[in-house]
C-alpha cells in the first residue's frame, strides 16, 4: 500500500467521522440506519475508500449524529478540505431550540409527573409534579443538575420509599446496561461507571443484572409518600424522533387508588 493511499484512507474527514460517531455512542450500523445509508458505505467513509460523498449525504450524517454549532461546522469544514465542496448549513435546524431545551419544555408541559434523561441517564429536567411525587426539594434539584437516575434510586434515603426496591433496582440497572451498551468506550461512560460502583449495593445488583433483550417500554412499581400514602406507578417512556440524546419518563397511575390521588393533586 502506497503512502498516498494511506493518507487518503485516513483523511481528517474520515478520522473525524469515526470520532464523532463513537462520541455519540453509535455503531456503524446504527449511524447507517439513522442516515439512511448502508453500513458498508459508512465503513468505506471511515477508512477512506469513499473520498467524495455528496453534500446531501454529509448533511444527513450530521443530522443523524445530531451535530450542532461548532461541532457541526468542524465536520463540514473537514469535508470541504477533503472534497472542495461546501455544505450549506441547515437554516431550519439553526433556528430550532437546543435539544435539551426542547426536552425541558416537553417535561414542563405535561401534567403527569415527569422528568427527562440524557443518553447516559443523567436527570436533565423535572416538572413540579415529579418533585412533589418523589418529595424532592426544588433547590436540591437545582444544586445537583448532574444527578444520575441510578444514584437517585440507590440513595439510602430514597430506597426506603420504594416497595420492592431490590426488583426495581435490578430492572433499572439491566435496562441501563442495555440502553448504553454502545457507549461503554466513551470516557464519560467509564467515569460514570466508576462513580456508580461506589454506590451502596450497586456492585452486587449490577453483577446479577444481565440484559435479556430490549426492555419493555413500561413497568409498575410502588413508592411510599409521606403525605399521599402508597402510590402504584406505571412508567411511560417517550423517545422523540430525531432526539436520541434525550427521553422523557412520565409516571402515570397504576391502579384506581393512585388515579384518585392523581386527580386530587391535579395531575
Amino acid at each position: 500500500m502506497s503512502r498516498s493511499t494511506e493518507a487518503v484512507e485516513r483523511s481528517e474527514f474520515a478520522r473525524l467521522l469515526t470520532e464523532l460517531r463513537q462520541q455519540h455512542g453509535l455503531s456503524q450500523g446504527q449511524l447507517a440506519q439513522a442516515s439512511r445509508l448502508s453500513r458498508t458505505y459508512i465503513y468505506h467513509l471511515e477508512v477512506g475508500m469513499r473520498t467524495n460523498p455528496s453534500p446531501h449525504v454529509v448533511r444527513n450524517i450530521a443530522r443523524a449524529l445530531e451535530l450542532q454549532g461548532a461541532e457541526c461546522q468542524r465536520f463540514y469544514d473537514a469535508y470541504t478540505r477533503l472534497t472542495g465542496q461546501h455544505v450549506e448549513p441547515d437554516r431550519l435546524s439553526s433556528a430550532l431550540l437546543e435539544l435539551g431545551e426542547l426536552a425541558s419544555l416537553l417535561v414542563q408541559s405535561t401534567s403527569y409527573p415527569a422528568h427527562s434523561l440524557d443518553r447516559l441517564w443523567f436527570l436533565h429536567s423535572w416538572n413540579a409534579a415529579s418533585l412533589r411525587l418523589f418529595e424532592i426539594d426544588p433547590r436540591l434539584a437545582e444544586q445537583h443538575p448532574k444527578l444520575h437516575l441510578l444514584e437517585f434510586v440507590f440513595d439510602p434515603q430514597m430506597r426506603r420509599r420504594f416497595h420492592g426496591w431490590e426488583d426495581l433496582a435490578h430492572r433499572l440497572v439491566s435496562d441501563f446496561l442495555y440502553n448504553t451498551h454502545t457507549m461503554t468506550h466513551l470516557p464519560e461512560y467509564k467515569a460514570l461507571w466508576r462513580r456508580l460502583r461506589e454506590l451502596p449495593e450497586f456492585k452486587r445488583i449490577a453483577s446479577a443484572a444481565y440484559p435479556s433483550g430490549k426492555p419493555a417500554p413500561s413497568f409498575v412499581f410502588q413508592v411510599q409518600h409521606s403525605e399521599l400514602g402508597r402510590l402504584t406507578l406505571r412508567t411511560a417512556t417517550t423517545v422523540f424522533t430525531g432526539m436520541s440524546s434525550y427521553s422523557m419518563v412520565s409516571y402515570v397511575p397504576g391502579d384506581q387508588q393512585t388515579l384518585k390521588i392523581y386527580r386530587e393533586q391535579g395531575w
